[in-house]
């Protein structure tokens, strides 16, 4: 398939600052950015790549392009497996992942 890169290539990821402001700017206001990085420290694997590739198969996760669709997907994985599922803006892509957040 285009795009999608197999398990054994090599994936190099870059961060730009068009996405940096971006995922940072959605981390406000400042009393959830400080909760976020500092208290929960849920974001803090924002800058790690593997909030761009899945951990566990290596493949590049799921990318929804506008937070709406990203919120929606979320809410259902909540009622289909439990947790706190959030969309956060990918600094290494253009678009927004899931990811499931520690409840302080």
């Amino acid at each position: 398939m285009v795009g999608v890169p197999m398990v054994d290539e090599e994936i190099t990821l870059k961060i730009t600052l068009k996405n940096l402001y971006l995922g940072l700017k959605y981390q406000l206001p400042l009393r959830r950015f400080i909760c976020n990085f500092f208290i929960t420290k849920n974001a803090r694997g924002l800058f790690h790549p593997n909030s761009h590739i899945s951990q566990g198969s290596g493949e590049l996760k799921i990318c929804y392009n506008h937070l709406a669709s990203a919120v929606k997907a979320g809410e259902s994985m909540e009622r289909k497996y439990g947790g706190k599922f959030r969309p956060y803006k990918c600094f290494f892509c253009d678009g927004f992942h899931i990811g499931k957040n520690r409840v302080v």
